[in-house]
């Protein structure tokens, strides 16, 4: 028979676990990234002209600045899952949860699209079903509009903290090349 307590600390280390599965697959895509844009770079031109402004930001990031965006983002996840263990309010960590999981379904469509192996498709394979099982657990603890409306805030604030990071990281880094 579950009680009180153990379903609290279920959801507690579902929660605890999304800087753990970021982390996870971050790592992925900082040491493939670089290494499969350069090898990739004219495919990446002749099959998807129209998205070349953003060919071209994936090329001004080397491993370092990479590994600079992914421990900044790491810093936020982590940052709102302890402020949502701390207090209980699960808004900051969903924002990133929902963000999270749209980054692994556009690369998983990236991988269908592109038919061979793109840097961060294990990770995202791995990462997906906790996004998802984790959606699942707390679908009780918002209404149905809340988790959209908390989503878009997330993907929103997710695609301009990774564009203004590319953009800083990319100035930055291209001095040390």
């Amino acid at each position: 028979m579950l009680n009180i307590r153990s379903c609290i600390m279920t959801l507690l280390s579902i929660i605890l676990l999304l800087p753990v599965f970021f982390a996870i697959h971050e790592l992925e895509e900082i040491i493939m990234m670089q290494r499969w844009v350069s090898k990739n770079r004219s495919t990446l031109y002749d099959r998807y002209p129209k998205i070349g402004f953003i060919i071209r930001l994936m090329e001004k990031v080397n491993t370092r600045g990479i590994a600079i965006i992914a421990a900044e983002e790491f810093v936020i996840v982590s940052a709102c899952t302890f402020a949502t263990a701390y207090t209980g309010n699960i808004v900051a960590w969903y924002c990133c949860l929902a963000a999270f999981g749209i980054h692994l379904v556009i690369h998983l469509f990236q991988f269908i699209t592109w038919r061979r192996y793109i840097p961060a498709i294990v990770t995202s394979l791995l990462c997906l079903p906790y996004c998802i099982y984790a959606i699942y657990r707390i679908s009780g603890l918002l209404t149905q509009t809340e988790f959209i409306l908390y989503a878009a805030v997330g993907i929103a604030i997710g695609v301009i903290n990774l564009l203004a990071m590319h953009f800083v990281v990319g100035k930055s880094t291209c001095k040390y090349i």
